[in-house]
């Protein structure tokens, strides 16, 4: 409940930035006739760039824009999740996630695995397999025509670099913000969805 509520906080900040990536997308045959004609002039070429930018009101990094935003929302979860008494053992799936507070364990091992110890957390690799998913729905979505801007790399290394980062970051972390997170990605996945046959069904009526 928490997690939908907070999605639908920060839908009109989702919506706004798929938007934005939905513009670069049309923008691709402009991006790709500004590289063809300054492509003996780096520094001009940035320039027009950075000009065609500013007259769309977009920024191909917008698209990390959302994961940063959430951060505030995490750490909260966090001690919410050490702070409350109630949630101290409670059960989402007997068996594998026992307690809330505490990362799932599927199974252990004896001797300890540096970065890793000796016990395996299923949870945060699904919440990571899940948010790579989402970002890569998101460049299905959003993909524009012709090679790729400096900015456009930038961002792509970054929306595939941070779900593996996530995933080390949350390996150890309560199976609650696991949880949390993997839902909020699968909402991500959904609001993406939906603005995607919207725009494909104004672009029909047109």
């Amino acid at each position: 409940l928490l997690t939908f509520a907070l999605r639908i906080m920060l839908y009109p900040l989702n919506a706004w930035t798929i938007k934005s990536q939905m513009k670069m997308q049309e923008m691709g045959p402009k991006m790709s006739a500004i590289k063809a004609k300054y492509a003996r002039d780096p520094q001009r070429q940035k320039l027009e760039m950075v000009k065609l930018y500013k007259e769309k009101g977009t920024n191909p990094l917008l698209g990390c824009f959302p994961m940063f935003i959430q951060l505030p929302f995490l750490i909260g979860m966090f001690d919410l999740l050490k702070s409350t008494f109630e949630l101290r053992g409670a059960v989402f799936i007997p068996g594998w996630i026992d307690n809330l507070t505490a990362p799932d364990v599927l199974f252990t091992w004896n001797y300890p695995i540096p970065l890793i110890g000796n016990e395996f957390h299923l949870l945060p690799i699904i919440m990571g397999a899940v948010m790579f998913l989402q970002s890569k729905f998101t460049a299905k979505a959003t993909k524009t025509s012709g090679p790729m801007t400096d900015q456009q790399k930038q961002q792509k290394m970054m929306t595939s670099i941070l779900p593996i980062v996530f995933t080390v970051i949350f390996y150890r972390m309560p199976s609650g913000l696991n949880i949390y997170y993997l839902f909020f990605s699968l909402f991500g996945i959904l609001q993406q969805w939906i603005m995607n046959k919207q725009t494909k069904k104004k672009a029909l009526l047109k």
